[in-house]
């Protein structure tokens, strides 16, 4: 068995912020992933499938 060495204050600090940034972006794509969701199911039919149109063209491009 290894022994992972000890980390520092600062390291430690360091991962604690990305941790935090990480888990924000998390949660904020979320927040706008179903915001944006819920603007399209109150568009019309018509803006909606122009909508999912361009998603699928985008996505299929990512």
């Amino acid at each position: 068995m290894t022994t992972q060495p000890q980390l520092t204050e600062a390291q430690k600090s360091a991962i604690e912020e990305m941790v935090i940034n990480r888990v924000n972006a998390m949660n904020n794509d979320t927040v706008l992933c179903e915001a944006i969701d819920n603007k399209v199911h109150s568009m019309e039919e018509h803006l909606k499938a122009y909508f999912h149109e361009r998603f699928h063209f985008h996505s299929n491009k990512a």
